[in-house]
């Protein structure tokens, strides 16, 4: 019985300290995001691109490890499908602001409108709630800390939701030219459907606590 314990010990190690790299991995990215558009000079943003670029493969690699280890676990800490959507969730986060990013940068716009300030400082409180979840995932009495996260990276997507359809109105209504309206929109999308991938991540975390915790509200 020993034996098992040690293993089951491990192994939740494991996964969880792969977790918190992931989750801390995307929030640097999220900070990086914010540092970009606050800049003024376009040409200056491009050295941010490319630290996003870097990370989004380092986010790539952990969640590749996550894989593997399921692999190679016989006893994981939480539900073995659990895992790999929250590992995919988190990579989600990093993918799309990856894609926000590459989309400025190709599109080379030199001015960055406030809503996409706006909605880049949405996701970076959404991937921080994210990350202060993730790390206290090994603590089964912290069910209901997490849940608040949960609700409060909720409030932040309904909250970019509402700058997302307000922004492209004023373009629609506003924007005389066309290829500038398309790039915007663009841009937009990608930021907003990070929002909706954070809120996903929630969705991963409140099945776990029902799952591996026996929690209900």
């Amino acid at each position: 019985m020993g034996w098992f314990l040690q293993d089951y010990f491990l192994n939740g190690v494991q996964f969880y300290n792969l977790f918190d790299q992931a989750a801390k991995n995307a929030v640097e990215i999220a900070e990086l995001l914010v540092q970009a558009v606050n800049i003024e000079e376009a040409a200056d943003r491009e050295t941010y691109f490319k630290q996003i670029e870097r990370l989004e493969s380092v986010g790539d690699d952990i969640t590749h490890k996550i894989y593997l280890a399921l692999d190679k676990v016989i006893f994981t800490p939480l539900n073995r499908s659990d895992i790999h959507t929250l590992a995919s969730a988190i990579d989600d986060v990093a993918d799309y602001i990856h894609e926000a990013s590459e989309r400025m940068f190709l599109y080379n716009i030199d001015e960055v409108i406030p809503a996409i300030k706006e909605i880049a400082d949405i996701i970076l409180k959404a991937s921080r709630e994210i990350e202060k979840s993730i790390n206290m995932l090994r603590v089964s009495s912290k069910g209901r800390l997490i849940l608040e996260s949960c609700r409060v990276i909720k409030g932040h997507e309904r909250e970019s939701d509402q700058i997302y359809y307000s922004s492209l109105a004023l373009l629609f209504a506003n924007e005389q030219d066309a290829i500038t309206l398309i790039k915007y929109r663009e841009i937009l999308h990608s930021l907003e459907t990070t929002t909706n991938k954070c809120k996903s991540a929630t969705d991963v975390l409140q099945t776990i606590l029902v799952n591996s915790f026996k929690f209900s509200e």
